[in-house]
């Protein structure tokens, strides 16, 4: 049995909702193609740049949506005390998947 590695889709600061139908289609491209049963989305970069808002929460309520669609479960990777409180707030912290601390440092290509 192939152990398939999970799809690891890293969002970018700053996030606008104008985004997210593009990251949706590119995270279902990725899932019909690998197979995969696990998405992690990476919030490192926006953590680095302060942005926590509704853009945000947007963005990973419709990315587990696709996600479930496509029968893989989702993680937050390093979301930031800051999203985490929003999470919280909106009810949204359970819903949408477990979250990963791993504390390090953002990708350079993707923080501008």
């Amino acid at each position: 049995m192939t152990t398939v590695e999970p799809v690891v889709l890293r969002l970018a600061a700053p996030l606008t909702r104008a985004q997210v139908p593009q990251l949706c289609a590119h995270l279902s491209g990725q899932l019909e193609r690998t197979g995969a049963d696990e998405v992690i989305v990476d919030a490192l970069a926006l953590h680095h740049a302060g942005q926590a808002d509704f853009a945000v929460i947007d963005a990973l309520a419709r990315l587990r949506l696709t996600a479930r669609r496509a029968g893989a479960g989702v993680r937050i990777r390093d979301p930031g005390p800051a999203l985490l409180r929003l999470l919280q707030l909106t009810g949204l912290s359970e819903v949408l998947g477990a979250v990963e601390e791993r504390g390090r440092e953002p990708d350079p290509d993707l923080t501008g």
